[in-house]
């Protein structure tokens, strides 16, 4: 390929890719939500994108074909990463759905950002037992291990922590006018 060409293609590629690189970015966000595994998928599939992007036709739909990239490398992570837990694949197409749609782009990702903002209202022991769930993926008899307590009381813990977070961001949402 010529330089002129690839600059174009280039251009055009960057062309698309710039208004449509956060909705692929809060897809992944969304089914992998540790950030820096979700920015290693988010590389892996931009690059992926511009390896094919010889296949993808004018016309076509370019954020649903970014984000059937992006549920593959997502797939393959989890495959690789079986102690990282995963969506069901009919909820991650309804999840993909959802995303190509653009109708739940912005609410998914005022949903993260109002949880992130409720996640750092907890006290450092709430954050770690959620550290120690969902970071390490470790069980409830892993979390009673960690804190000397029994496993029930391990799960009530984490029961407690979950829904202090689902009023939080219900009512910041409500506050917000977007519930």
């Amino acid at each position: 390929m010529e330089n002129s060409e690839k600059n174009k293609e280039t251009k055009r590629f960057m062309g698309l890719l710039v208004p449509n690189q956060r909705q692929i970015q809060a897809f992944i966000l969304y089914l992998v939500p540790n950030r820096a595994d979700a920015d290693d998928i988010l590389q892996d599939t931009l690059s992926e994108m511009w390896n094919k992007f010889g296949e993808f036709r004018d016309g076509s739909n370019f954020v649903a074909w970014g984000l059937t990239i992006a549920r593959y490398k997502v797939h393959s992570f989890l495959r690789k990463n079986r102690r990282i837990r995963s969506l069901s694949p009919e909820t991650m197409e309804l999840i993909q759905q959802e995303a190509e749609s653009g109708r739940g782009l912005l609410f998914m990702q005022e949903q993260i950002e109002v949880l992130k903002k409720c996640i750092a209202k907890l006290s450092s022991r709430e954050k770690k037992i959620l550290r120690l769930r969902y970071e390490r993926n470790l069980t409830f008899e892993g979390i009673a291990e960690q804190f000397g307590f029994s496993m029930q009381a391990a799960y009530k813990a984490v029961s407690r922590i979950h829904a202090g977070l689902a009023r939080c961001v219900n009512l910041t949402l409500r506050l917000r006018g977007l519930r």
